[in-house]
């Protein structure tokens, strides 16, 4: 396997420094469970599921400013510097929000609820990018299944331990316990190879390296497929949210439950990233690829969202599913088409697509479901949102051809 003649190499590049890129991934993913499960829980328990498409909707103003800021910081500093700085900020959010809660203070739960999906978009996307960078196009298609299988074993034990403190000491230790986990990954990060000397000044920030017309309209495809993506997803999520809150009742069995459903997630994500992903990116095409997970998600929306299976159980895996796949197979075909872009556009098309459209997506749909919550209108969008995705992914290889070549 690739990524083990790469942490074996003597090269300086590899060897240590991409055990401590693994570890920083690792970690990232193991401290979601808890950060995750526990702001939702302590969210719902002062304000319930149907207020949860008001602070999404919240989320993408949050989130806008962070990546102006952080676009600004990564034209002069390294992405470990900005890494770290993100990483320290969400601890401290998390840690004062942890307390309003312990103190009485309702609405400090929403400090949590936001920056949790900030958090994670910061933390996953800069060391996706990095690593976008970091290697060559075959040896990224090597080594992203695994890299994500890493991801995703830290996922599992992150919600294994979620799971156990919930059911041993309750929901504010798990928050509390988090706050390690959330920092530890920016110091794994420091000890990485830096792409460019700290302090450099670049000419321009990644965001203005998206510069001429077919970068542009690559870029718009990208976040178009990534907008429709989060719709799905976050419908599901939406249905999931409103089933869960009816059939489990208790906090402590909330925070138990969600760390069972996050360590599934990530048991299916890593199957698909260790098993699955190595044995097919060399077999099929990207293309192919993309209009598979489209396709499989229609298949099972069929099922499960048209079938009229009752109760929790259908609809939590579907949405275990979404999310795994999203994890894994969708990750890493959406990663292996930033492979066409210049290292500073691959940055960029980050910046633009996976933080910024991809929480405003979460907002948009957010605003949507304030007013459309009937079973059956859900249905439909999912539906309709997956045919558009479907005649998006041929457009968009089109595009991708004429970079390719």
């Amino acid at each position: 396997m690739k990524i083990v003649e790469l942490l074996r190499s003597r090269d300086p590049r590899y060897g240590g420094h991409l055990w401590f890129f693994l570890g920083s991934y690792f970690f990232v993913l193991f401290n979601y469970p808890l950060v995750r499960a526990a702001s939702t829980t302590m969210f719902f328990d002062e304000f319930g599921a149907k207020s949860s498409p008001v602070a999404w909707l919240l989320t993408v103003f949050v989130l806008f400013l962070t990546v102006l800021g952080l676009n600004r910081l990564q034209a002069v500093h390294s992405v470990q510097r900005v890494f770290l700085w993100g990483s320290l900020g969400s601890t401290v959010l998390f840690g004062v929000s942890t307390l309003g809660v312990s103190l009485g203070i309702p609405y400090s739960s929403y400090v949590s609820f936001i920056w949790k999906e900030i958090c994670i978009v910061i933390q996953v996307h800069l060391l996706l990018a990095y690593a976008n960078n970091y290697f060559g196009r075959e040896d990224f298609r090597s080594i992203i299944g695994p890299v994500g299988a890493v991801g995703s074993l830290g996922g599992i034990l992150g919600g294994l331990l979620t799971t156990s403190i919930s059911k041993e000491w309750g929901t504010v230790i798990v928050s509390w316990s988090s706050l390690a986990f959330v920092f530890l990954p920016a110091l794994l990060f420091l000890k990485t190879t830096e792409l460019r000397t700290e302090g450099q000044e670049t000419a321009e920030s990644p965001l203005q390296t998206l510069d001429t017309p077919v970068i542009r309209s690559y870029v718009f495809h990208l976040a178009l497929i990534v907008m429709l993506s989060q719709f799905v997803i976050n419908i599901a999520d939406f249905k999931f949210n409103l089933a869960f809150e009816k059939s489990v009742l208790l906090s402590s069995e909330r925070t138990a439950y969600l760390g069972e459903v996050y360590t599934w997630t990530n048991l299916i994500g890593l199957l698909l990233q260790f098993l699955a992903l190595p044995l097919i990116l060399p077999r099929i095409s990207e293309r192919s690829l993309h209009l598979f997970i489209p396709v499989s998600y229609l298949a099972l929306s069929g099922l499960v969202v048209w079938g009229g299976f009752p109760g929790l159980f259908p609809i939590a895996a579907f949405y275990t599913y979404l999310k795994a796949s999203d994890y894994s197979l969708f990750s890493a075909g959406k990663e292996l088409l930033y492979q066409a872009l210049r290292p500073e556009q691959k940055y960029g098309a980050k910046y633009l697509t996976d933080m910024l459209v991809y929480r405003f997506s979460k907002a948009l749909i957010a605003a949507v479901l304030i007013y459309l919550q009937t079973s059956f209108i859900l249905n439909v969008m999912i539906t309709g949102f997956l045919l558009l995705w479907l005649i998006l992914v041929v457009r968009t290889f089109k595009i991708h051809r004429r970079l390719s070549h």
